[in-house]
């Protein structure tokens, strides 16, 4: 979504702010204590004027008021394209994308701007400071702008087990979550690639594609599909794919993958990978969750389910056992909501876990402070963030190992939010994770 208009009403904004602190300071009230200025003249300093020293007070107070000023207008700004009647007859504005780009480019204007009118004033140390805070504002804009969210990150974990005789390699991608497709998606396909050795087995979790009102690139389904075709992702024992929660129609189902050679399941399956070839080297099971599943309240279903289709007890099985789901509340706690009756299981304070559960859809946050961790989904008020708010912070990415024995892998995802939300990621970049297992 453009953020165009946004910023052409805030580069005027810019001219009459910093116009208006231009002139506060070139006409300011000459007060304070008097100093002769000294001309050359015959061999002898002789005085020719005297002046009085500029009062600093009244040039601080300047770049208050024109800061305030500059502060409400932007604010004012923000909420108003907020409004229906802006988003209906004005334009379709990216509310987060715009307040986030305005921030960091308007507020580095702005402060810069300030340093070069109090430089030509002669306050040199208050300038040095404005032009260190516009550069540390300008830097961390365009890194959580233009930078992290593109760089992508291989992750990799190491598992050691009985379980198998060979080495396997998992690939694990989820939440591309991308409005068209551009350099990072193809990239993210050609890193997989290029993987040495290469994956045995690659795993998608869900959310692919997110498109909203005011989605410019069209036929975003077809290009998508059409990239896996040009990029495709191979691998020796299958590449699966598990739906997400976003479910718009064409944007999550399996015409996505059609003609791709990926196996893509929105119910939960069970899929059986037999590793031994010509020798005794083990096998897997690997089962696909539902959406619904991977909210929570698999620890009995997905057994059962699993018994009733191979008459194989699950917790019994000697074969090393995958679970993939969209959301980690399956591997966590589940989740609870007394307002409608709704109690969910999940793994980890479980008597049984799988070997490996891997999922996706918190991003990692997106944004993460230090010393508290990540943010992001505190300003999605939907159900499906209120799924994540109920997983410890700690647990928003990263693998993570439960007393029973299973492990968690949660991914940060290699896209990001869209439609309202800002597109910027800080302290967590995107992530091919890459999971080896050895046998012990």
């Amino acid at each position: 979504m453009d953020t165009t208009p946004f910023h052409l009403i805030l580069f005027g904004l810019d001219i009459i702010v910093l116009g208006g602190l231009f002139l506060w300071l070139r006409y300011r009230r000459p007060v304070g204590s008097e100093h002769a200025v000294f001309q050359f003249q015959k061999s002898l300093y002789v005085p020719t004027a005297v002046v009085r020293r500029p009062s600093f007070l009244w040039d601080m107070s300047g770049v208050m008021l024109f800061g305030i000023l500059g502060l409400v207008c932007f604010v004012a700004l923000s909420l108003f394209i907020f409004t229906d009647f802006a988003q209906t007859n004005i334009y379709q504005f990216n509310v987060g994308q715009c307040i986030v780009e305005g921030i960091a480019v308007h507020g580095t204007l702005f402060l810069v701007g300030t340093a070069i009118l109090l430089y030509r004033s002669r306050r040199h140390i208050i300038a040095t400071l404005f032009v260190c805070g516009g550069l540390a504002l300008g830097g961390l804009g365009f890194n959580m702008l233009y930078w992290e969210p593109y760089r992508l990150k291989v992750e990799h974990y190491r598992i050691v087990t009985p379980k198998v005789r060979t080495p396997v390699r998992i690939v694990f991608i989820s939440d591309i979550q991308t409005d068209r497709i551009g350099r990072h998606e193809i990239n993210t396909l050609r890193k997989i690639q290029q993987l040495d050795p290469p994956a045995d087995l690659i795993l998608l979790g869900g959310d692919y594609l997110q498109t909203f009102q005011g989605t410019r690139e069209t036929q975003l389904p077809e290009k998508f599909r059409q990239m896996l075709i040009d990029h495709p992702l191979e691998a020796r024992l299958g590449v699966f794919a598990v739906a997400g929660n976003i479910s718009k129609p064409g944007t999550s189902g399996a015409e996505l993958f059609e003609g791709t050679g990926i196996e893509f399941s929105r119910s939960t399956v069970f899929f059986p990978i037999d590793l031994s070839d010509e020798q005794d080297l083990g096998s897997i099971i690997l089962v696909l969750l539902s959406v619904t599943h991977s909210q929570g309240n698999v620890t009995e279903q997905v057994i059962e389910r699993f018994y009733r289709q191979t008459g194989v007890d699950l917790k019994e099985s000697e074969s090393f056992i995958v679970m993939v789901g969209h959301l980690p509340n399956y591997a966590v706690d589940g989740f609870s909501d007394s307002s409608r009756n709704i109690s969910l299981s999940g793994f980890r304070n479980a008597d049984w876990a799988p070997d490996l559960m891997l999922a996706g859809h918190t991003h990692g946050g997106q944004v993460v402070l230090p010393f508290y961790g990540p943010i992001f989904h505190w300003f999605q008020p939907d159900d499906y963030h209120e799924h994540v708010r109920q997983t410890p912070r700690e647990m928003w990415s990263g693998f993570h190992t439960f007393p029973n024995g299973g492990r968690l892998l949660v991914t940060r995802g290699t896209g990001m939010e869209r439609g309202w939300a800002p597109r910027v990621r800080l302290f967590c970049p995107s992530e091919i994770s890459v999971i080896d297992i050895v046998p012990e």
